[in-house]
């Protein structure tokens, strides 16, 4: 299904309503076998640091949250969550090939339970992807139209 937004409340509201689910089927099923990993596609431009933003701001984080371009990756603790402990947000656009991922220690990241990791540029890491992540895809419309399909 895809959803249309027309500005930036309304994909933060998108991604508010998407990390609310997570967040209820995590306490659901109590701890996950490991960290739950999202790929976000799409276009410059096309909303993936927005949607991320407003994740993080459901999960109470007060710091600024910018693409990670050309530091990889960042990481957000998550307090006053049971079963979840970071926000990992990381930009894979810069990576040459699939297995410099690892250098940032991605199969300890996707293996600790309580992570979410929202990964961006998630084509360039396509083969490491764990098995059953969930994937977003973003478009560019127009200047105020985005399409989300996946929430």
């Amino acid at each position: 299904m895809k959803k249309i937004t027309k500005n930036l409340q309304e994909t933060h509201d998108a991604a508010r309503d998407f990390a609310a689910s997570l967040s209820m089927a995590v306490d659901k099923e109590g701890e996950s076998d490991g960290a739950i990993v999202v790929a976000l596609s799409g276009d410059l431009g096309s909303g993936k640091t927005s949607f991320v933003q407003g994740v993080a701001k459901y999960f109470g984080i007060k710091d600024k949250i910018v693409s990670p371009t050309f530091v990889i990756q960042k990481r957000y603790e998550l307090k006053g969550h049971k079963n979840l402990k970071n926000l990992v947000h990381i930009d894979a656009y810069r990576l040459l090939k699939p297995e410099e991922i690892t250098r940032i220690g991605w199969n300890n990241l996707i293996k600790e339970k309580g992570n979410i990791v929202f990964v961006e540029w998630p084509e360039k890491i396509e083969p490491l992807l764990p098995k059953g992540h969930k994937k977003l895809v973003f478009e560019f419309i127009d200047p105020e139209k985005r399409g989300i399909e996946g929430v």
